[in-house]
Parts: C-alpha cells; structure tokens; sequence
C-alpha cells in the first residue's frame, strides 16, 4: 500500500480511538441523572470507537514524517466517521427504550417519548449525529426537551467537541511535533497562526481557552435567566456556533430579550478567530484593532444587521419597530456567525424573500478563519470582493506586480476563488434535490435558505427540515453538512488522492 495512505489509516485510527473518550466521559454524566438505561449505549459507542482505532493503529505504518496529503485524508475521512458514531448513543438508547421492559430495578427506562422515538429511524439518527460533529444544529427531535438528559449533554458535547474540531481534540493527545493533519484543511479549525511552539501545546490552549469561554458564557446566560442546565448546554452549542438547544422552539422558547441579548456577545466570540481570542486575553488587544479579518466581520454584523431591519421594516413583518430590530439583529447575528439559534421559527412564513435571502447570503460567507463558525469565511469572501475590481481592471490595463507579492496575491485570490466556486456548485446541485423531492408548496427562496443553512453549518431553518422530509434528502443534507464543514476543496482532493492510490 502506499506510504501516505498508510500513514493517512494510522491516524485516523488515532483519531477515531481518542474520540472515543467522549462517550466514555458521558456515561459520567448518565450516572450523575440516574439514567443508568443509557449508560450501555454510550460504553459500546466508546468501545466501537477504540476497537475500530485499535484496528487502523495495528493494521497500517506510523508515520515517521509529516506529510500534507496523508493529513487532509486523516481530517476528511476522520470527522465522517465520527459523525456517524455520534449517531450511536442516539439510535441505542432509543431503541433501549423500546426494547427493554417497563421496570429492570435502577435500570428501569422511562416512557418511550416522540422526540427519542425520531432517533429508532438510523436516518434521523445519522442526520443528528453529524447535525452535531459539524457544528450544524438542526434536529430531528421536535422538543430536545422530552429527551433524557444524557442524550441532551451528548447533543451539546458533540457540538462542543465539533465545533473548535475533532483533529484538535486528537492533537491535544497525541501530537507532539507541528502536524500537517492538526492544520490539514486551511487553518479553518486550527489557529490562523501558531499559538505555541508545539501542536500540543497549541491545541491545549485552545481547549484552555475553549473551556473559559464556556464557563463564561454560561455564568452570562445564568445571570440572563436561563437554569443551570439549560445555561450549560447552550453555552457549550453557542460559544461554539453550534446551535442545539434543548427546548421546542430553539431561543425562542424563552421570548425574553435579556437572554437574547446576552446570547449575541456569545456567538460573537465563537466567530472570532480563536488565536486572536487566545492572544487578546494574554493582553495584546493591538491584534484586535490591526486585524483585517476582525474588523470585516464586524463590519458584516454592523451592516447586515441594518440591512435584515431594513428590508423587514419595508414589508412590515413585525408590528413595531423594536420587534423588527430585535428579531432582524439575532437572526443576522447567529446566520453569519453560523450559529443557528433563532428568535423566529417562522421565518419561512413571516419574512419576506429578501429578507431570508440577505441572511442566507451572510450564512454562506460565514465567521472567521480560525474560528469555530461555518461558512466560506469572511477572509475569503473579502479577498474576492477586493481583488476582483482589480483583476477586472487588468483585463484592460496590464500592470506589472512586484516580484513579491506577485505570486502570494495571486495564489490567495485563487484559493478563494476556488472555493466561492466550488461552494456555488455545491449549493446549486443541493438545492436542484431538494426542489425536486420536497412537496410543491415550498418556495424556491425557502429551499434555498434551508440548504445554505445545511451547507454553510448553520441550522437556522425556514420549517423545512423535519423528521418528515424523503430519507434521500436527509442523507444528502448529511453529505451537504460533513462538505460544507470541511469548506469542500479537501473533500475533492481526497477524492482524488485516494482514486490515485487504489489504481
């Protein structure tokens, strides 16, 4: 077998076997609510996991150098798999339920409820599961809430664990020199630059920092009224832009205006590029004020924001005017940070098509590089917007570039032109399927809304997805969730790297 796709097997094995230790930690918390039903569900997912990384570690070569190729197939194939086993302790305990008799002694189940009977269907289950490793947020459950409270730390977690990557999380353990694979999909989940010397030390800090913006956010969401539990898991989805909630009707449950309020600084921060967050705490906020990235992303909340209100207050989609600022500002807010809690789950039905279709266009361009939002980035979305006037205006006069920054320019610009290309590409054919599967009724601009929320990670939805649509659709809003993640250029080239080898 070749060399790189040996090392590429190895460490996904790697990988597969440390995420592993998430549904290991989770029987924790199954135990902690006496919902001992569920805690064979999540050990047997955690021994999945090892068992099939045991196997890659002892069926192929540890690398002895880094190579670029073998880690995008390590990212790539690595966060698929693990959104299917994300899928595990949902399907299990749910046909747990169904299965086991009403009363076991400490094992006794609760009553099968129509929320944890969506997850009986692998469909639903899959959907979820990779619903949460991307960072995505839509659910199949139409109340997280009936769910038991294992699964609804489970959902949370995976999202947590997803959202800043499941390649930092293997990196915190096992790296020990720079990785290609820690930084193989670019540098969209590792840092935009090195925070410390060593991968491990970089992927540690990150889960240093990752973790204080929890604690902080859910202290902020406490104070805001939220209860203890419902402040932890939306603080671990939203400072992670992942979006599940564990309520019926996502932030919009609570119809309170403080709690809004305080969840927009949170999803903020999730989209800030998290070595800036990491060095603005050691003190250095000159990062922040000479930052171009920053200043576009804010720049994007600023005017997107009054654009939302705009168009709203036009079509008089809210009686008042503090409704249209407050309901226009969370949803542009969690659409371009990718977010995906929403104020409003009647978009699709309350807001005018301009209006769905000014938020689609800020889930497409997304958060920062380096930060845990979905997306194209908005690195990438202003390097187009800039440089195409002036390779326009090269058309009709031809300038000479200097020798030094000819080529980096150039390469930028086609990188993220590239992509922009290959995202479009993407979300036409997505939506091209579901246009066609989907009943009649459904407006063009609704379905296109929907699958740019699915691809660019988002999950704010315009009532579209539901346990209800056609199997196919969930399962190519599956692939659509895993590619969009992955900024989709990795997935191509794995493809490729991976035809060549097996020939």
């Amino acid at each position: 077998m070749d060399e790189t796709l040996e090392w590429a097997l190895y460490d996904f094995g790697t990988l597969v076997k440390v995420y592993g230790l998430l549904p290991a930690l989770s029987i924790v918390v199954a135990a902690a609510w006496s919902e001992f039903y569920a805690i064979p569900a999540f050990a047997a997912t955690a021994l999945a996991a090892y068992g099939l990384g045991r196997v890659f570690e002892r069926a192929f070569a540890e690398p002895d150098e880094d190579d670029m190729r073998s880690g995008v197939i390590t990212v790539v194939v690595g966060w698929f798999v693990c959104g299917l086993l994300s899928a595990g302790p949902l399907l299990l305990v749910a046909w747990t339920v169904r299965a086991a008799p009403t009363s076991v002694g400490v094992l006794s189940p609760p009553a099968m409820t129509g929320p944890l009977a969506t997850f009986l269907q692998p469909t639903n289950a899959v959907f979820e599961g990779m619903s949460g490793a991307t960072g995505t947020g839509f659910s199949m459950a139409s109340d997280p809430g009936e769910l038991p409270r294992a699964l609804q730390w489970w959902r949370s977690a995976v999202q947590w664990v997803g959202g800043i990557g499941v390649v930092v999380l293997a990196a915190a353990f096992v790296s020990s020199e720079e990785s290609h694979t820690f930084s193989a999909v670019h540098g969209n989940r590792a840092p935009t630059e090195s925070i410390r010397s060593t991968t491990t030390g970089t992927a540690a800090a990150l889960w240093w920092l990752l973790a204080l913006l929890t604690v902080a956010s859910a202290l902020l969401l406490w104070l805001a009224g939220m209860e203890p539990w419902a402040a932890l898991n939306h603080a671990m989805t939203g400072v992670t832009t992942g979006g599940f909630t564990i309520t019926a009707s996502s932030i919009e449950t609570y119809g309170d205006p403080v709690v809004e309020l305080a969840l927009l600084p949170v999803m903020i921060a999730g989209a800030v590029s998290f070595s800036l967050l990491f060095f603005c705490f050691r003190g250095d906020s000159d990062r922040i004020r000479g930052d171009v990235q920053t200043k576009w992303l804010f720049g994007a909340l600023g005017l997107g924001s009054l654009a939302v209100v705009a168009v709203l207050a036009l079509t008089a989609a809210y009686p008042t005017a503090a409704e249209t600022i407050r309901y226009g500002t969370f949803q542009l807010v969690s659409g371009l940070t990718c977010t995906g809690f929403q104020t409003d789950t009647n978009l699709g039905g309350a807001w005018a098509e301009p209006a769905t279709l000014l938020v689609a266009s800020s889930m497409l361009v997304g958060g920062a590089a380096g930060s845990t939002a979905g997306g194209m980035k908005i690195i990438r979305a202003r390097r187009v917007l800039v440089d195409i006037p002036e390779r326009g205006m090269d058309v009709y006069e031809p300038s000479e570039p200097s020798a030094e920054t000819a080529g980096s320019v150039t390469q930028t610009f086609d990188t993220a032109a590239a992509i922009a290309i290959c995202w479009f590409v993407v979300l036409f054919a997505t939506t091209v399927l579901a246009l066609l599967v989907l009943p009649g009724e459904q407006s063009t601009a609704n379905v296109l809304f929907e699958v740019a929320s699915v691809q660019g990670n988002v999950g704010l939805s315009a009532g579209i997805v539901d346990p209800t649509i056609p199997p196919s659709l969930k399962l190519a809003f599956v692939v659509a969730m895993w590619v969009g993640r992955l900024e989709i250029v990795p997935v191509i080239v794995t493809g490729s790297l991976l035809l060549d080898k097996v020939r």
